[in-house]
């Protein structure tokens, strides 16, 4: 498969072209010498780890993401086939989601002892419910593999299913039913819908959510936030929101999205602007994440 996906290199040639500044600027900006700049782009030195995330952070806030990802998406493989058909990318997306968006919730498991309680053993020091939560996860993403095609429309039953994966085992939790009272949210701004409510939302919901216009990502972003908004369920929201944001990339003919558990103070302030409006955050973060869903599918 062909390279797709930007290395450190190609990142800084991004930034200094972005930035309009030269390799000196560069070196000034990270706080290195001009020669250390020179070994990263012309002798193949890998810059240490937390230059690496300065050369990410500095990429991320100059870079025109969206052109990265048109870019990256029109010299991908299909994303659908190579999940389906290549199981060192299927393996890899599956533990990596899955210790991600537990993680994001606050289950305590590193990612390898995920791997672990997939193979069906015993923990040592974790709660069965973490190993549960891996195990129900895994299933709602191989659920989500045998459904996905392109331009897959998204339903009720389908969400509902996912929830009811994620939930097996977790009956107080209504597994794969809208909740029947309400929830608080800490950091919410405004108002969930009341019980009641959550039928007629979710309804109103899955009518717009397959109708897409000319900028994919961006609706992507908008229903990621309104699906949380809504908070159809008792439990789980987090997870079924993130698993419908990749059905819709994947459907779309984009890398999954994957939001990291590094991520999560970013993602949930993203969140919390767009219940005031403001979108443009959790757009980016949309961005971010099909970056490393093609960083993923070069797992060969």
């Amino acid at each position: 498969m062909e390279k797709h996906c930007l290395n450190y290199r190609e990142k800084i040639d991004k930034i200094l072209e972005a930035i309009g500044i030269s390799r000196s600027g560069l070196a000034r900006r990270l706080e290195v010498s001009y020669k250390t700049v020179y070994r990263w782009l012309d002798k193949g030195v890998l810059p240490h780890r937390s230059k690496l995330r300065e050369i990410d952070q500095l990429f991320k806030e100059y870079v025109d993401l969206k052109d990265i990802v048109l870019q990256l998406c029109q010299k991908s493989e299909d994303p659908i086939k190579l999940l389906k058909t290549n199981k060192k990318i299927r393996d890899k997306f599956t533990l990596d989601l899955t210790y991600h968006s537990n993680a994001i919730e606050g289950n305590h498991m590193t990612i390898g002892e995920v791997g672990i309680a997939f193979e069906g053993q015993g923990v040592r020091n974790k709660e069965a419910s973490e190993a549960l939560e891996a195990t129900n996860h895994k299933k709602a993403l191989e659920f989500l593999l045998g459904s996905i095609k392109p331009n897959f429309e998204i339903n009720q039953d389908y969400i509902l299913n996912l929830h009811k994966i994620i939930m097996d085992g977790l009956n107080y939790k209504l597994p794969g039913e809208y909740r029947t009272g309400g929830v608080n949210l800490t950091d919410a701004m405004k108002t969930l819908c009341s019980a009641q409510e959550v039928p007629l939302a979710m309804n109103k919901f899955i009518k717009n959510i397959n109708s897409y216009q000319k900028d994919v990502i961006s609706k992507i972003a908008h229903d990621h936030y309104e699906f949380e908004a809504i908070h159809p369920f008792f439990d789980g929201n987090g997870r079924v929101g993130r698993l419908i944001a990749i059905t819709q990339s994947l459907s779309k003919g984009f890398a999954p999205v994957i939001i990291r558990v590094d991520d999560r103070n970013k993602y949930y302030l993203a969140l919390g602007k767009a219940d005031l409006g403001y979108y443009e955050n959790m757009v980016g973060i949309i961005y971010e994440s099909l970056i490393r869903g093609y960083e993923l599918l070069r797992a060969k």
